[in-house]
C-alpha cells in the first residue's frame, strides 16, 4: 500500500498565486532538502508521519471543498503518483506547489494534476543557483501547459535574476507572477506597493500573500486531531482541551496529547 510523509492537513483559502482566494484542502507533506532561509514552514522540512494514500484521500471527505492543494515542504522530494491518481479518481481538482528543484525522474507525474504551482527560488533564498535551479524540470513542468511560475521577490534587484529565467525558460507574461517576500502584513504590504509597479512594466501577474495579510503572519489554527481511525472529528466535536494547543505551529507528541493517542498528523481549519 503507497504511503506519504504528512506534516498536516489543513482547510483553508488559497493565499498565493493564480488561485489566490479559493478554499482548498491542503496536504503538506513533509521533507525538503532545499533549506531557504525565509522559508516559514521550515517544521516540515524532515519528515512527518507515514498516512497510506487510500486513508489520506478519505479523510478530504470531511471538507466541503473540491480543490486539494498538495504543498511542502519539497512534494516531489516524495512518490506523489499514487495520490495524484486517487485524487483524480475522486474527481478533486488537484494543484501541486514545488520549488522544481528535485531529478527530473521524480516530477514525471506531474500531469496528473490540474495546476502546477512552480516557484523556483532566487539567490535571496540563500540556497547555491546549482541546488535550487534545475532547467530540465522547469522545462518539462512549463511543457505541461498546466504551470504558474511564481518568484519570491525581496528586493528590486531581484527581478534581474527573475528576468533572466523568463528568458531563458521562454514564459510567456500571463503565466509569471511575483510575490513579495514577508512574514508579517506590514512586510507585505510595503513591498507590494513598488511590486505591483514591478508586474505592471512587465505584464506579469501579482501574488499577494493572502494568509499573511489576513492573519498578520503565521495564522492562529484551531487544532483537530486525526486519530489512529484516522477520521477527521467534525469541528463541533472539537474537544476543549484542543485550544491551548492552538497556534503552536508544532507537531503535538504523544506526551502531550491527553489521552495518549498514537495521532495522525496535526489538521486543522483557518
Amino acid at each position: 500500500m503507497a504511503t506519504l510523509q504528512v506534516s498536516e492537513i489543513f482547510y483553508s483559502i488559497q493565499g498565493e498565486g493564480a488561485t489566490c482566494g479559493r478554499a482548498a484542502v491542503f496536504i503538506r507533506l513533509g521533507g525538503c532538502s532545499l533549506g531557504c532561509r525565509w522559508c516559514d514552514t521550515k517544521y516540515a522540512w524532515h519528515g512527518g508521519q507515514a498516512w497510506e494514500v487510500a486513508a489520506l484521500v478519505a479523510a478530504l471527505c470531511a471538507y466541503p471543498a473540491r480543490r486539494v492543494v498538495v504543498t511542502g515542504g519539497e512534494p516531489f522530494e516524495q512518490d506523489l503518483a499514487p495520490l495524484l491518481a486517487a485524487l483524480r479518481h475522486q474527481g478533486y481538482t488537484i494543484e501541486i506547489e514545488t520549488a522544481a528543484f528535485v531529478p527530473l525522474a521524480r516530477v514525471q507525474c506531474a500531469p496528473l494534476a490540474d495546476q502546477l504551482n512552480v516557484s523556483p527560488k532566487l539567490a535571496n533564498s540563500g540556497v547555491p543557483e546549482a541546488r535550487r535551479i534545475c532547467l530540465p524540470v522547469l522545462r518539462f513542468l512549463r511543457d505541461t501547459g498546466k504551470a504558474y511560475f511564481k518568484f519570491v521577490i525581496d528586493r528590486p534587484e531581484d527581478l534581474a535574476e527573475v528576468d533572466a529565467l523568463v528568458q531563458a525558460l521562454s514564459l510567456p507574461a500571463e503565466r509569471v507572477l511575483l510575490m513579495p517576500q514577508g512574514l508579517t502584513a506590514a512586510e507585505v504590504l510595503e513591498k507590494s506597493r513598488w511590486l505591483v509597479e514591478l508586474c505592471k512594466a512587465r505584464g506579469f501577474g501579482y501574488s499577494p500573500r493572502l494568509h499573511v495579510l489576513l492573519w498578520g503572519g503565521p495564522p492562529r489554527r484551531l487544532s483537530i486531531f486525526l486519530s489512529s481511525f484516522s477520521r477527521l472529528l467534525p469541528i463541533q466535536e472539537v474537544p476543549l482541551w484542543l485550544p491551548r494547543l492552538a497556534a503552536t505551529g508544532q507537531h503535538p507528541s504523544k506526551a502531550n496529547h491527553p489521552k495518549g493517542w498514537d495521532a495522525k498528523p496535526l489538521a486543522y481549519v483557518l
